[in-house]
């Protein structure tokens, strides 16, 4: 069978050569993308369950008193 001359990291994602594998150090911000793309899902679910929360009745009154008491700092 054929291999591959690249293997992913498992930890950002980045295609590495097999052979230096162990040299690999992974970029901060790659390795956030990798993990935030892992959890796609959940986060459109909280982003659902979020605005559902906010549409209801105790979402707008906590929008309104966040909002109030922000301009009362101000």
């Amino acid at each position: 069978m054929f291999l591959s001359r690249y293997l992913p990291c498992p930890d950002c994602g980045e295609s590495v050569v097999r052979d230096s594998a162990e040299a690999h150090s992974c970029d901060p911000g790659r390795r956030a993308d990798y993990l935030m793309f892992g959890l796609r899902e959940e986060v459109s679910a909280f982003e659902a369950r979020f605005e559902e929360y906010v549409r209801s009745p105790v979402g707008r009154f906590e929008a309104w008193m966040a909002a109030r008491d922000v301009r009362r700092t101000v």
